[in-house]
């Protein structure tokens, strides 16, 4: 007599291998909780140590900490005041370095002579009231830029207002410039419409953080003041135009 094999088939309603949608869902959002978790306490961490090197005059470690922090995390919810205090750490180590900057000293000898160089304030923009004050960045359609505002004293001091409410803070010279074919916008025309033009000065400016740009001064058609850096941007527009008035 031969053995009955019986196959009983179970229906698991609404289960899958994988568990149900609705788990997989939830074990999704809880992945990406973690990971938000993570990532605020590494930048709380960092915050905390870039604090610390601020307290104790250290402003150039201040800013390498925080280097490492991605500031487009800082715009998620959850961020908010870690983002104020990374702007305000920012603006405090940018200020105590300037400030540096402005008192220090380098000396160099040539041939037994011996040549001061102070860094900081000066006094090049005497005979160039012109190219000092208030600057707005100029850019008629791309709204994707960090720059606002740009502002030049008579003593060359310089900041730069951000959208994104930071500032960079330096200090620049000015010196008559022969410079010829450098790229701006035509300024008079109101659009983005891309020019050489000839310099009339240029303005070197030495940031905090230790970068140098240069900046190439002139008269537009329209009688106003404009910087441009003479540089490319996206193929056919121009990375910095500055206009006054």
């Amino acid at each position: 007599m031969g053995a009955l094999l019986v196959t009983v088939t179970v229906g698991l309603s609404g289960c899958s291998l994988f568990g149900s949608p609705k788990n997989v869902t939830h074990q999704a959002r809880q992945s990406q909780t973690s990971a938000k978790s993570g990532k605020l306490a590494k930048d709380e961490s960092i915050i905390q140590t870039a604090r610390k090197a601020n307290a104790t005059g250290h402003y150039q470690a201040s800013n390498k900490a925080l280097s490492q922090i991605n500031v487009a995390e800082l715009n998620g919810k959850g961020f908010g005041t870690l983002k104020t205090e990374f702007f305000d750490l920012q603006k405090s180590n940018d200020k105590f370095l300037l400030k540096d900057d402005k008192t220090s000293k380098s000396v160099t000898t040539t041939g037994g002579s011996t040549t001061q160089r102070t860094t900081g304030t000066n006094d090049s923009f005497d005979g160039y009231s012109k190219f000092t004050g208030d600057y707005a960045f100029y850019n008629d359609d791309d709204g994707d830029r960090i720059q606002a505002d740009l502002d030049i004293d008579s003593d060359g001091t310089v900041i730069q207002n951000n959208n994104d409410g930071t500032a960079f803070h330096g200090y620049a010279t000015i010196k008559d410039s022969g410079a010829k074919g450098v790229l701006s916008y035509d300024v008079s025309s109101g659009t983005n419409d891309t020019k050489t033009i000839d310099a009339n000065v240029e303005i070197d400016v030495t940031w905090s953080n230790g970068e140098n740009e240069t900046y190439y001064g002139y008269t537009a058609y329209d009688g106003s003041t404009v910087l441009t850096d003479g540089q490319s941007y996206h193929h056919d527009l121009v990375n910095e135009v500055w206009t006054q008035g």
